[in-house]
């Protein structure tokens, strides 16, 4: 049985450009990831090339672009088609995806923008029937038409089932992205939290280690004192734990938690520990990690008293300077050596600085001029608490 070559080539080209618009639906997003076009404007051409290849697969069904009988009166009537379908295509899925995203910024409900959309649709596709008239020769203006608006109709329903289960898929796609977005935030927030208890947990011992030997050291010989450290601590601890769930606390507060410690230690060496503490007006209120500033405290106290003849004398300066806080801690004991030992008080500092201020902090150990301790953080981040 052999095939006219008519019918062949209507077969052919049905199969071949329905198949192109098939792999162009589902290869789009890589096909046109290369080209230098925003996502709007890659989705529009997506969407034209695949209908544009679904009505050249229509070519052979139109009357007037069906009177071929060679190989070449089908490439002239197929480049008429190409260039009507293109017209005829371009126009409205450009024009109603623009009014798509038009409508997305605006205060309508999704059932409205679907009315409007496919109503849109139908009126682009059925239209097409006015301007056929001009294109198509008299002999066929009549059939074509008719065939044209019913096909239109029934094209114009596919298109709108279509366009309405895409946008609903794509709802449904950005509902479970965002659910999976605010899952991934609660584990990192748990995360971030269960590493700042973990570093919380190695300061509070370590700071109360060296508390209860001096009070203990006291109690053989200078009872009130001891007593007097006692209550200190008590108010230290009472104060710690009524903060326990924040993780972030006002530079005022860490002051005041700083004071108490210091108290404490001017309790147990009197004249021997002169302290200074300033703080900017301006930053009092920003925000920074709990803790952070009592282990650097504690390290510049031990220093400045290391020499038992020397009087140890302790600055805290905290600023707000040019988009940064700046915390600097001085004390008048031996230099820094070349090769700082980090202890448990300091690595704490450092871990929640990288924690909290990933590559927005620094640290600076200085001998020169004066011997300090300076942290820089970006101020941006001190506003608001990350857990």
């Amino acid at each position: 049985m052999i095939i006219p070559f008519k019918t062949a080539v209507v077969l052919s080209n049905i199969f071949i450009f329905s198949s192109l618009g098939i792999y162009l639906n589902y290869r789009s997003e890589i096909l046109f990831s290369g080209l230098n076009l925003s996502s709007f404007n890659r989705k529009r051409l997506a969407v034209c090339c695949i209908f544009l290849c679904f009505y050249m697969a229509l070519m052979s069904f139109y009357p007037c672009y069906n009177d071929f009988a060679t190989f070449r009166q089908y490439l002239v009537c197929g480049g008429l088609h190409f260039l009507r379908s293109a017209f005829f295509v371009f126009l409205p899925v450009l024009t109603i995806l623009y009014i798509e995203r038009w409508l997305g910024g605006r205060k309508i409900t999704l059932l409205q923008k679907h009315l409007i959309v496919t109503g849109l649709i139908f009126i682009f596709l059925t239209s097409t029937n006015i301007w056929m008239a001009l294109l198509i020769p008299p002999e066929h203006r009549t059939d074509t038409i008719t065939y044209t608006f019913l096909v239109s109709l029934l094209f114009s329903g596919i298109v709108s089932a279509i366009y309405i289960n895409i946008s609903y898929a794509s709802l449904a796609e950005k509902r479970l992205r965002f659910e999976r977005q605010l899952e991934i935030s609660r584990l990192n927030e748990q995360k971030t939290k269960a590493e700042l208890e973990a570093l919380q947990a190695k300061v509070n011992p370590h700071f109360l280690y060296n508390t209860l030997n001096s009070i203990a050291e006291l109690s053989l010989h200078q009872g009130a004192k001891a007593r007097r450290m006692t209550i200190a601590l008590a108010e230290l601890f009472r104060y710690s734990l009524n903060k326990k769930n924040e993780t972030m606390i006002a530079v005022e507060e860490e002051v005041e938690m700083v004071e108490n410690y210091l108290m404490i230690e001017k309790i147990r060496f009197e004249d021997r520990l002169d302290v200074s503490i300033e703080v900017d007006e301006a930053a009092r209120r920003l925000q920074l990690p709990k803790f952070i500033l009592q282990p650097l405290v504690e390290n510049a106290v031990k220093h400045g008293l290391r020499e038992p003849d020397k009087k140890g004398i302790i600055r805290v300066v905290i600023k707000s300077n040019k988009g940064k806080i700046d915390v600097i801690i001085y004390d008048n004991g031996s230099p820094f050596p070349e090769d700082i030992q980090i202890g448990y008080g300091l690595k704490s500092v450092m871990d929640k600085l990288t924690l909290f201020y990933p590559g927005e902090h620094t640290i600076y150990f200085e001998n020169d001029p004066l011997k300090q301790v300076t942290i820089s953080m970006t101020e941006s981040l001190a506003h608001v608490s990350r857990v």
